[in-house]
């Protein structure tokens, strides 16, 4: 859905929780998000404790996460929330390069991974494919990905059960 599409009126807007130590960083995601018909903020915070605290309380439809938070890590945030909500979607936000953190979010329980250099329009696509069930990644971080669970192409039996 484009962001000048009028929404049907029995269509919800899906609630996001921000979850960033930087509030001019939560500002300009709010900013964003709130320019885009399908998707509203429901709520910021500033750690991970904060964060445990807005989910229960505003029940957000996906919560976006930055890797880096004053009283824990990204990663150890994202187990929590599904330990305690599972199957509430995360998607993962750093400055850190997708190469060292994307798998590991997906293995926490992560649905997908944007690097804070991308545009506008990758972090509202992100946040609609991990909404729709699907998992975002980069195309070459999804090739990564793959490639670790098959193996090297032309190497037979690369995969993790051969393992």
């Amino acid at each position: 859905m484009s962001r000048k599409e009028p929404m049907n009126k029995t269509e919800k807007r899906k609630k996001i929780l921000l979850v960033d130590d930087h509030p001019l960083m939560r500002r300009g995601q709010a900013d964003l998000l709130s320019r885009e018909a399908d998707l509203s903020v429901c709520g910021e915070a500033g750690t991970a404790c904060e964060a445990m605290e807005a989910i229960a309380k505003l029940q957000p439809d996906l919560v976006l996460v930055d890797m880096t938070l004053p009283d824990k890590n990204g990663l150890e945030l994202i187990k929590d929330i599904q330990a305690l909500h599972p199957g509430l979607p995360v998607l993962a936000m750093s400055m850190q390069d997708e190469s060292l953190y994307a798998a590991r979010v997906l293995r926490a329980g992560g649905r997908g991974y944007v690097m804070k250099q991308e545009g506008p329009e990758r972090l509202a696509a992100a946040i609609r494919i991990v909404l729709s069930g699907q998992v975002a990644l980069s195309p070459r971080m999804s090739a990564k990905v793959l490639e670790s669970m098959v193996g090297p192409a032309g190497e037979a039996g690369g995969g993790p059960e051969e393992k």
